[in-house]
């Protein structure tokens, strides 16, 4: 890393009329955290594939785009060299305290996975047609994402060990000794960091496989919809079910390190 950062601080301040001296305390606002980390970790997702897929064949970015142009921001995008087929990659934190144990073993961890700002009635007018579902159903689900929306979600697990300290109402890491076991069990008795882990562990998942469909199991829990088993959007909180025995996803998650299947599956059908 170059030390020009110090520099490019002091700019974005001067530029934003920041006060330098109080950064670290506007960063520390609790409406400001899960903001700043929300973005930071399509970075982050942006250097893992970098270096789990290879460069020969695969592209990635992140692309700079205006929300406010109709399209759906792209948080990651990969490119295959060879065809010019480009994945569109959402990238979202788990669920804060998401992490759920079950009496048979297994275990849970909610995603985050909804819309910042729900789609207002000109929106709901505007897209509809464009993806092929009703106004009157867009508007029941106004805040949830369809699998055309973008192809992968990549979730990192670490948010669902984060508490809310009452006092100050900053987010902390603070898994339970149950939840630290999980993690101990995925990283194994030598992790130095679970802190560093549990936020460097990150799944992916092919939108279609966790849109509410026939036979997938997940449930629609909004009010308004009328086909609560098929109605074909994505949750605002898809599971990630990990086996008791081997701390494994059963339902179609994978581990990002082991991905390139999933990539290749795009341009290899």
């Amino acid at each position: 890393m170059t030390e020009d950062w110090i520099e490019k601080v002091r700019e974005y301040c001067n530029k934003y009329n920041i006060p330098l001296l109080y950064l670290t305390d506007t960063l520390y606002e609790p409406k400001v955290i899960p903001m700043i980390r929300g973005m930071a970790f399509e970075f982050s997702v942006m250097l893992a594939l970098q270096e789990i897929l290879p460069q020969k064949d695969w592209e990635v970015s992140k692309p700079i785009m205006n929300a406010q142009a109709g399209l759906h921001d792209v948080d990651v995008k990969v490119r295959n060299r060879a065809t010019n087929r480009s994945i569109r990659i959402e990238c979202k934190l788990a669920k804060k305290e998401g992490y759920q144990l079950f009496s048979d073993g297994h275990s849970e961890i909610r995603v985050k996975c909804m819309r910042s700002r729900t789609l207002g009635e000109a929106r709901v007018k505007d897209f509809a047609p464009k993806w092929g579902v009703s106004r009157k159903v867009l508007a029941v689900h106004n805040d949830q994402y369809l699998p055309q929306n973008f192809d992968l979600v990549v979730c990192s697990i670490g948010n669902a060990f984060y508490r809310t300290e009452s006092k100050t109402g900053i987010f902390e890491w603070h898994p339970k000794p149950l939840e630290e076991s999980f993690l101990l069990k995925l990283a194994g008795p030598k992790a130095n960091n679970l802190k560093d882990f549990a936020y460097h562990r990150m799944y992916v998942a092919k939108t279609e496989d966790i849109a509410i469909r026939q036979n997938s199991g997940v449930v629609c829990t909004r009010r308004g919809c009328k086909n609560k088993k098929k109605c074909g959007f994505i949750p605002n909180y898809p599971i990630i079910k990990f086996n008791a025995e081997t701390g494994r996803p059963t339902n179609r998650w994978m581990q990002l390190e082991e991905s390139l299947i999933i990539f290749n599956s795009f341009v290899h059908h």
